[in-house]
C-alpha cells in the first residue's frame, strides 16, 4: 500500500502495523509541522511480525515536484523489495501547489508524471480517492493522474 496523500496515511498504518504481509508507504508532510503530529514520524518501522515492513518518508512544507518524486522512487523500491502482486494507492491530491491546507508544490502536470509512474510499477493497481482540498482544481488533477496512469498501461 503507498499512501501519497500530504496528510499522514495514519490509518492504514494502525491497520497493518503489526503484519508482515502488507507493506506500507507513506508520503506526507512531516509530523513535526503538519497533522496528526504524533504518527509518521521515519522511526515508525511496524512492530512484532510487522517490523521492517511499515516506512514513513515525511517531507519538509513547501516541497517541490522534484524531491516529492524522488522520494515516491525511494517508496517504490523499498516496496517493490517485497515482490508485490498488487498495488493499492491512497490518492490524495493535497500534494497540490494551491491546496489551501497543504504545503507541498505540485503543479497540474506533476499529477500526470505520478499516474505515469504509478502505471510504471506494472502490478495490478487500486487507486482510491482519498481528497484534497482545492476543490476546484481537483478533478483536473484526478484526470492528470488518470490519464498518466493511462498513457502507460495502454503503450
Amino acid at each position: 500500500m503507498l499512501d501519497v496523500d500530504y496528510h499522514h496515511g495514519n490509518g492504514a498504518q494502525d491497520i497493518f502495523y503489526k503484519r508482515d504481509d502488507v507493506r506500507v508507504c507513506s508520503i506526507h508532510g512531516d509530523p513535526s509541522e503538519e497533522f496528526p503530529h504524533f504518527l509518521g514520524h521515519a522511526d515508525a518501522h511496524g512492530a512484532g511480525r510487522g517490523e521492517g515492513h511499515n516506512r514513513n518518508l515525511p517531507l519538509p512544507r513547501g516541497t517541490e515536484a522534484e524531491t516529492w518524486f524522488g522520494t515516491l522512487d525511494r517508496a517504490i523500491d523499498w516496496m517493490n523489495t517485497s515482490s508485490p502482486t498488487a498495488l493499492i494507492v491512497s490518492l490524495g491530491l493535497g500534494t497540490f501547489v494551491d491546496d489551501p491546507i497543504s504545503h507541498f508544490r505540485l503543479q497540474h502536470p506533476d499529477f500526470d508524471s505520478a499516474g505515469q509512474c504509478l502505471a510504471a510499477i506494472e502490478l495490478p493497481t487500486v487507486l482510491v480517492m482519498e481528497g484534497g482540498y482545492a476543490a476546484e482544481e481537483i478533478g483536473q488533477n484526478v484526470a492528470a493522474v488518470l490519464s498518466g496512469f493511462e498513457t502507460v498501461r495502454n503503450a
